[in-house]
């Protein structure tokens, strides 16, 4: 039977149609799509009718009308077609990443938004925020009245297909992107048309919604909730919402329902009185109303009702059972299923019938009875229609009652159906003679319908056995994978065809309460009720899996007639897509031809042809021609030669040890470009050869222009004067037209058209190579023939970046001479930087000096220390690594007493030294300067010692700062001898004005003494001739790079062995000499360095990588090449170091290139990160005490804290606090102290009450002084001629009295505004920010490390909480026991957000503002796109005013309205905040 059964439903059969010819691949698609009979509804979709039988032939009757179709044009001449084609191109190639981005960016757009939840909120005042976006919105629609009248935003043609796919692409996302988040097609379609530039994507779309749109219509609130229309029409297999208990009908019969019999209608809203009781139920049918059975019933009771509808009831729950196979017979071999799954519908029949058997006029003989004969009668009836093959017709309304329900079969996705094994039995005729599945009444066509009947394509879906038993049939494939995905979900299998013998199925889905799909067979059936469910199971599969709500399946396993009929389905489901995403591209295509259309309109217009300004960039500036010789020039010399006083100073200086080489010198520059001279200390280097170069160029006639550099601006005004008066120049004559020679230093120069011979500073000559010094440009530098540095051994930063330029520059000028001069013997490493140049070595001049240390001082001045004494070091204070001395008490000659001091110089003789002075020399504490010591030298040197006296008429000391020359000043100014008019003290410093440090050089009247007090600057770069006595303190201060800190700072040390040389040095120039050395000689023997480090290898390289930048001359391709050629190479660490602070502070872009404010940051020798913090408060208009924080972050502290008096110098820091800050309370006790200063009586007693320094206080000032002189100098604040000289004079006034320099009023408008002050601090100081967490912890935003504020800061031991705001700037951390931030104060969001960062990620679609993603806000859409327009209009103002630029009107709107927003509370009417007061109450 099994073999004969296959025979008879061959398995590859297909359809049950005649055949039609195989056609073209366009032919066969279209009648694959004709076959394919799949139709997926929605629940409220009406089921289509089943009109007549299943009509043979109709597939080829299809087939027909494809052959039979009107002849097509051909293909390049079809329109439609071409157009096609291009979009299908455009669909394969980007389609499908499009949606992947789509679904990217979506993704994240969520993700965005979830965590945005969590960051610190930010909000600005609402009423500038909508003046922000108003102005915006003004300035768009100015510059479109300006415009050619067409709003759309053009975007270049692509040249490539490419690039003009990456713009399609970039709409389609941008498109697809607004639509998910709920925008209308209309303003979508606008928004990309005037809003989106070129190369913008879905992010600045966004923006342009925010921003042109109101709230409301962003957020889909109000009016515009749910109403804009659909963009695009819902998919067929979109899943819809169902009510979920629809009403029943009232008929006696709640789950019997009837199927349409006409064409499918569309598709209608059901009521809510009216809603069908089963998916499958027809819309438009209407509830049963039984009002007149009621009326009837109510007047003659009836005996029997209880029994009938028992009967009734018992009749429809066997209708269920035997559609679920409880009657069906066994077959062959009895494997029926006996056991019947009880159904919802079941349960409730039973209930009824439960309730009715309780009922008084209930017989159960009597509903037996009337149930048995219900029974037979419809059996009879559906195997007569059966065996006939005929419909039965639908019963009159009047029989409803008694009509059986449809067989329904449902089966949860959890429940175990075995019908799939039922399939393949039932004998020789198969299923023909089983009992209908489902016996329908089927309703007769009303009388006059014209809807034409359907017609149904019979298809054999046979399944084999095997397949059958494996469980791979598509029903049980569907149950398995909708179990694993769905564990709640049912289905339900709906026959549709009646007693047909072509069987059509519907199947239903309910996935969650209120989803539920449905997918019939219209025009399809299949030749049994198995193969039906599972066509219809395919349909469901193939639906859901590219729906998503199943995982993917193997269709490979299908049986050949389903896995035929998913290629199908695939086949259809491609075209469909195909053709909705070619639509798509349709649109997205417009938008961009139109977009592309408006470039090609605005390339007519045409823009200035580049060639004119490229050749003003490329002109020739033409190389200006020397003569080689001027007949004028070599009189002029010959007659200034023969000038009494020319030939009088020329005596003098035949007898300078230089003299005698002045020809070798001649000779070696004529065959060698560069040659290095070293001389000791007066040979006369500094003065002569510069003359002897210029003499012998100007003899010849040949032009020439030397400048010599030198480390210090007096040493440039000294040696201008010296030299001008030797080539006889009058006094006074220097700079002028009637001089050769002149100077040039920073504010001050005197030079002329006539200067031949400058001596400036190495800064000043670095700024003329700024200017230019590349070839054929004209430029002051490219005139130059002969550059002399000078003081090469001292290695500052300048001179050896000028070694540097000079090395590159010597290759690019040939006819450039270059003569470096030393005065160590560093000479022969020059040498060899330079490739082995010439050196020449001239010896000095000097006189045998008497050398003497500490202990000698000590010794000779009886001075004592004990351990009260303040001098005295401290327990706490002593260094382990000291080595004391010792007293040699041996017995023997006092020759083998030295020659035991020379071998160990810790150990002193006891016949030459006391034990007091041995005790005295090791309890001196050697940070201190011994000053008591310094006043009772002089006393002996000048009164006491007869011996001693021949030293004393010019003595010279040397200290190692300002602070302590005004000290010793004061000590002597106040002495009994010294303060008399028998001696002249001379403080000799680099900030005293240049007619001040010229007095040093003069020579006393007879029986007057002098004292000059200076730092090192007298130690080479100064020389003054009669100085016969020096006392060293052994300390200088230098610059160095604070690596725990990251700062530079002056540091106070010990000098080098060299240094202490040329010190001794200089008291040996007119005589004999006499030094002491305020250090022991085991110090100087063992403990100083030969030479002092360079200052490129313990300095920050912040301004020497900018000044590479901004050198015209091209030294290399990156800032670590070029300073990798230094002679002494600093380390990478620290190159890199540098770049990363410029890149922070913008001064240089990630690519090195030099920014505005880098060009003005090379002009402020400081830390980056204050001098940014002074630009910005300068434009900001609170510079005064911008100065203040700068100059006291850069020097030593105000405050002081005596020992014992912690608590009470605490306490009175407090009073001074303002605002939780360390910034604003320096700022207010310098306020106070200035106000103070106008009662000089009152300072010292202001001082000691309020725990500050008097000294530090006036270094504070000083330094403001010189940083206000560097932005005046820079150009960058404009001062009048009378605030420049007023600069001038408090800088280099003589006395000690402080003078106080007032601010330019227009750059300290906003200075009493902390908000404003906070601002520009943030600006600067960042990315040095503390974020405070949620615990209430410190953490750096740039690594995340736990930090603490320090004792020293006023807010030590504040709780986070207590700041009132989310992050604090500070300006140093350190690690000592615990990672410490020494000054910190508060930073208002609104100032990071606006001013902060070198990337801000404005994110309206998540509402969140992030800043180099260290920072992260929480922000309200409309707020974000006002922070973001506001931060970009505040960055193109602050480079227009660095460029020097004047703003525009618009500009100034702008400047004007975000610093409202920086000043102005969130709320209206809420104060600015605390101001920087004077506390004048101690």
């Amino acid at each position: 039977m099994g073999k004969k059964k296959l025979s008879l439903k061959p398995v590859n059969r297909g359809f049950a149609t005649t055949s039609v010819a195989s056609k073209k691949k366009l032919d066969e698609q279209a009648a694959a799509e004709a076959a394919t009979p799949a139709l997926d509804t929605t629940d409220d979709t009406p089921i289509a009718p089943e009109g007549i039988a299943a009509v043979a032939g109709s597939k080829a009757s299809t087939g027909s009308m494809v052959v039979g179709a009107e002849e097509t044009k051909e293909d390049w001449e079809d329109e439609a077609l071409a157009e096609q084609i291009v979009l299908q191109s455009l669909v394969d190639r980007l389609h499908e990443k499009g949606e992947k981005e789509v679904s990217r960016i979506v993704k994240g757009i969520e993700y965005d938004t979830r965590l945005s939840a969590g960051f610190a909120p930010l909000r600005i005042n609402e009423a500038i925020r909508d003046q922000v976006l108003d102005l915006a919105l003004a300035e768009e629609a100015d510059s479109k009245t300006e415009g050619l009248g067409d709003h759309v935003k053009a975007s270049g043609k692509p040249s490539t297909p490419a690039e003009s796919d990456k713009s399609l692409l970039r709409l389609y996302v941008a498109f697809h992107v607004l639509s998910r988040l709920g925008f209308s097609e209309g303003r979508i379609s606008q928004c990309l048309l005037e809003g989106l530039e070129e190369g913008g994507g879905w992010d600045e779309a966004i923006d342009w919604m925010w921003l042109h749109l109101s709230e409301d219509e962003c957020l889909r609130r109000g009016e515009y909730a749910q109403k804009e229309d659909v963009l695009v029409p819902e998919p067929e297999d979109e899943l819809l919402t169902i009510p979920e208990a629809p009403v029943r009908s009232k008929s006696p019969g709640p789950e019997s329902s009837t199927i349409a019999s006409k064409g499918p209608t569309p598709p209608s809203e059901p009521t809510a009185s009216a809603l069908p009781t089963s998916l499958f139920q027809s819309l438009d049918q209407t509830p049963h109303s039984d009002s007149e059975e009621q009326s009837d019933a109510a007047s003659e009771p009836d005996l029997q009702k209880a029994n009938t509808e028992w009967a009734k009831y018992a009749l429809e729950l066997d209708t269920l059972k035997t559609a679920a196979g409880g009657t069906k017979p066994k077959g062959k071999k009895g494997k029926g299923s006996g056991v019947v799954l009880e159904t919802p519908e079941m349960r409730k029949l039973k209930e009824k019938m439960g309730v009715l058997e309780k009922d008084y006029m209930f017989s159960r003989k009597d509903a037996d009875a009337l149930f048995k004969a219900a029974k037979a009668k419809r059996d009879a009836e559906v195997l007569r229609d059966r065996l006939s093959g005929r419909s039965k017709p639908a019963a009159p309304a009047a029989e409803s009652t008694s009509s059986p329900a449809p067989d329904v079969t449902a089966v949860s996705a959890g429940d175990a159906a075995g019908d799939e094994e039922e399939g393949e039995e039932g004998g020789l005729f198969g299923n023909m003679l089983d009992e209908p599945a489902e016996p329908v009444a089927m309703p007769t066509m009303a009388s006059g319908d014209s809807t034409p009947a359907t017609a149904i394509t019979v298809r054999s879906m046979p399944i084999p056995k095997q397949v059958a038993y494996a469980g791979s049939t598509p029903k049980a494939l569907l149950r398995t994978t909708l179990l694993k995905s769905h564990k709640t979900a049912s289905l339900q299998y709906v026959p549709l065809s009646g007693h047909s013998r072509a069987t059509r199925v519907g199947l239903q889905i309910a996935l969650a309460p209120k989803r539920r799909r449905v997918w019939r067979m219209d025009d399809v059936a299949c030749e049994d009720i198995h193969e039906a469910e599972n066509y219809v199971a395919t349909l469901a599969l193939h639906s859901l899996v590219h729906a998503g709500e199943i995982p993917g399946i193997n269709a490979k396993t299908l049986p050949v007639a389903y896995r035929d009929l998913w290629d199908e389905l695939e086949v259809e489901r491609r075209k469909k897509e195909d053709e909705g995403r070619r639509e798509v591209w349709r649109v997205i295509k417009g938008i961009y031809d139109k977009k592309a259309v408006e470039v090609a309109g605005s390339m007519g217009n045409g823009a200035a042809k580049p060639e004119a300004a490229e050749a003003v960039r490329n002109g020739d500036h033409g190389t200006r021609s020397r003569p080689d010789f001027i007949e004028q020039l070599q009189r002029d010399c010959q007659r200034r030669q023969a000038s009494k006083p020319y030939q009088t100073m020329l005596r003098q200086r035949n007898t300078l040890p230089i003299a005698s080489f002045r020809q070798t010198i001649i000779e070696t520059l004529q065959h060698s470009q560069v040659m290095v001279l070293s001389g000791e200390t007066g040979c006369g280097k500094s003065t002569q050869l510069p003359a002897y170069i210029l003499e012998d160029q100007l003899s010849q006639g040949k032009p020439c222009k030397i400048f010599v550099t030198e480390p210090r601006r007096i040493s440039a005004i000294s040696l201008a004067q010296r030299v001008s008066a030797e080539l006889g120049d009058l006094p006074g004559q220097m700079g002028t037209n009637a001089s050769l020679v002149g100077y040039s230093i920073r504010l001050e120069a005197k030079t002329s058209a006539s200067t031949r011979l400058a001596f400036v500073t190495n800064g000043i000559a670095l700024r003329m190579l700024e200017a230019g010094s590349a070839p054929g440009k004209s430029t002051a530098f490219d005139e130059v023939t002969h550059i002399i540095v000078d003081e090469v051994h001292e290695r500052s930063i300048d001179s050896d970046f000028l070694l540097i330029v000079l090395r590159q520059l010597m290759a690019v000028r040939p006819d450039l001479k270059v003569v470096l001069m030393s005065a160590t013997l560093d000479a022969e490493k020059i040498s060899g930087y330079f490739g082995g140049c010439p050196v020449l070595v001239v010896p000095g001049r000097t006189f045998p000096v008497q050398v003497n240390y500490l202990e000698d001082a000590v010794e000779l001045a009886g001075w004592r220390v004990d351990e009260g004494s303040s001098y005295a070091v401290r327990a706490r204070n002593a260094r382990t690594g000291t080595k004391q001395l010792e007293l040699n008490e041996e017995d023997g000659d006092e020759s083998d007493e030295d020659e035991a001091s020379q071998a160990d110089p810790a150990k002193l003789s006891s016949k030459q030294y006391s034990a007091q002075t041995v005790s005295t020399v090791n309890l001196l504490d050697s940070r201190q300067i011994p000053y008591e010591l310094i006043v009772r030298l002089l006393e002996r040197i000048c009164f006491e010692d007869v011996n001693l006296q021949p030293f004393s008429p010019a003595v010279l000391v040397f200290m190692p700062g300002l602070a302590e020359i005004r000290k010793l000043n004061d000590m002597l100014s106040g002495h009994r001898e010294f303060g008399s008019r028998g001696f002249m003290l001379y403080p000799l410093h680099s900030t005293i004005s240049s007619e001040g440090q010229s007095a040093v050089f003069d020579i006393p009247p007879p029986g007057v003494r002098k004292i000059v007090i200076s730092t090192n600057i007298a130690e080479t770069g100064v020389t003054i001739p009669d100085i016969t006595c020096v006392i060293d303190s052994g300390k200088h201060r230098e610059m160095r790079y604070d690596e725990k800190r990251q700062i530079s700072r002056l540091v106070e040390t010990y000098i080098a062995r060299s240094n202490a040389k040329q010190r001794r040095g200089r008291a040996g120039r007119v005589q004999e000499g006499l030094a002491f050395h305020l250090f022991s000689r085991s110090r100087h023997d063992t403990q100083l360095a030969d030479h002092p480090i360079p200052e490129m290898l313990r300095l920050s390289l912040q301004d020497l990588a900018l000044r590479i930048k901004i050198l015209r001359l091209k030294l290399g391709n990156t800032i670590e090449e070029v300073l990798l050629k230094a002679l002494d190479p600093p380390t990478s660490l620290n190159i890199q170091r540098a770049i990363s602070s410029l890149v922070e502070v913008r001064a240089l872009t990630l690519n090195e290139d030099i920014t505005p404010m880098g060009r003005l940051l090379s002009k402020l020798p400081m830390d980056v990160h204050l001098g940014k913090f002074l630009l910005v408060a300068a434009m900001m208009r609170c510079l005064d005490p911008a100065l203040t924080i700068a100059a006291t972050l850069n020097s030593k502290s105000p405050w002081v804290t005596p020992f014992g008096q912690e608590n009470q110098a605490r306490t009175v820091k407090q009073a001074f606090a303002i605002d939780h800050s360390d910034f604003f309370t320096i700022v207010n006790v310098f306020n106070s102290w200035r106000r103070a200063s106008d009662n000089p009586n009152f300072v010292p007693v202001f001082c000691r009450k309020n725990f500050v320094s008097q000294q530090n206080l006036q270094q504070i000032e000083e330094l403001r002084q010189q940083l206000l002189s560097y932005l005046v100098d820079s150009g960058f604040v404009t001062a009048t001629p009378e605030q420049k000289r007023e600069i001038s004079q408090a800088r280099y006034s003589r006395g000690f009295r402080t003078r106080f320099v007032s601010v330019p009023a227009q750059f300290n408008d906003n200075a009493e505004d902390l908000h404003i002050l906070g601002a520009a601090l943030a600006s600067g100081l960042y990315p040095k920010i503390l974020s405070i967490d949620a615990n209430g912890g410190l953490k750096t935003i740039s690594n995340q490390q736990p930090t603490s504020t320090h004792p020293s800061s006023v807010n030590f031991k504040l709780r986070p909480s207590e700041f009132g705001t989310s992050h604090l700037a500070y300006f140093t951390i350190m690690q000592s026991k615990r990672l410490y931030a020494w000054e910190v104060g508060p930073v208002d969001d609104r100032a990071l957000a606006l001013l902060c960062g070198d990337q801000a990620d404005v994110r309206a679609s998540a509402g969140s503002v992030q800043l180099d993603r260290k920072i992260r806000f929480s922000v309200s859409p409309k707020s974000g796109i006002a922070i973001k327009l506001l931060r970009e209009h505040f960055a193109s103002v602050m480079a227009t005013k660095m460029k020097g630029k004047a703003l525009s009107e618009e500009q100034e709107k702008w400047w004007e309205l975000g610093i409202r927003c920086l000043s102005v509370g969130v709320y209206d009417g809420e104060e600015e905040g605390p101001t920087v007061g004077v506390n004048l109450a101690r």
